[in-house]
């Protein structure tokens, strides 16, 4: 339209009945102006595409600096993840071999647990160990109490089992414990108690029924420590029966020692 009105004007200027100096000075400024609406369009279409190109560049730059910082989010938990499952998986289980003894004769004075290591890949404190039982068994017959027949049905099931309580027993004596470690004493020190001692080769461990149990045949546990490593109702326990032991390393939670013990009398 602009070119439209500048030809036509122009044909008047040098066709028209205008002064000659009048039409060259109407033609000039005419030019003039057309040229600067020109210019002025094209400045105003170059703002404008200018100020589309910032608007269209603004969002990809949010969307590239939030895929930056899911990255390093990314990046962090993995190597954080990374380091748990590695300190975990790093920790090797030692190596344990035990004599293990389970004895129940029915009197407190011959009725024990106990048990000697004879081989440790490394020194290894109780206090990251923890000692388990489990055993099942039957009612026997010819079970008695002070000499009085069991009136629990032969075959009755019984299924129990204990483990280690630190401060607590099985009780240590030998190598790898403080203090006073005879055994004959009867009477065991803080240095004794499950979580205090360090087993190594020749360590001791030993775990007894209280003084008065003397109940073949009871149908209820004594509270003792024999009671704390075997479970309520090991009375039930006797020759033939098979209780398992497990020692495990509880840094990696695996056994580092199993081992069915089979139960002995008198």
């Amino acid at each position: 339209m602009i070119i439209v009105k500048y030809i036509f004007l122009l044909g008047i200027c040098w066709h028209g009945g205008w002064d000659a100096h009048i039409s060259f000075h109407y033609s000039s400024t005419m030019h003039e102006t057309l040229m600067m609406l020109g210019e002025n369009r094209m400045i105003w279409i170059k703002d404008r595409r200018t100020e589309e190109l910032e608007g269209a560049v603004s969002p990809v730059v949010g969307v590239m600096l939030m895929l930056v910082v899911t990255i390093i989010i990314a990046a962090v938990v993995s190597g954080f993840a990374g380091g748990l499952i590695g300190s975990s998986s790093n920790q090797k289980t030692p190596t344990l071999a035990m004599d293990v003894k389970i004895s129940n004769t029915g009197n407190a004075a011959t009725s024990i647990f106990s048990a000697t290591v004879t081989s440790i890949s490394t020194p290894t404190p109780t206090s990251r160990l923890l000692l388990t039982t489990s055993w099942t068994t039957t009612m026997k017959p010819g079970i008695t109490s002070y000499g009085v027949r069991s009136t629990t049905p032969v075959g009755t099931a019984f299924a129990s089992g204990g483990n280690s309580t630190i401060n607590g027993p099985p009780y240590g004596f030998g190598p790898g414990v403080t203090g006073n470690v005879n055994i004959l004493t009867g009477t065991y020190n803080g240095n004794q108690t499950f979580g205090n001692y360090t087993l190594m080769q020749g360590t001791g461990l030993v775990a007894e029924p209280s003084t008065s149990y003397s109940a073949y045949a009871s149908s209820g546990g004594t509270t003792s420590a024999m009671q704390t490593v075997l479970g309520s109702g090991w009375e039930q326990l006797s020759p033939g029966d098979t209780v398992t032991v497990r020692v495990i390393y509880t840094p990696t939670g695996k056994a580092m020692f199993q081992q069915d013990v089979a139960v002995t009398g008198a």
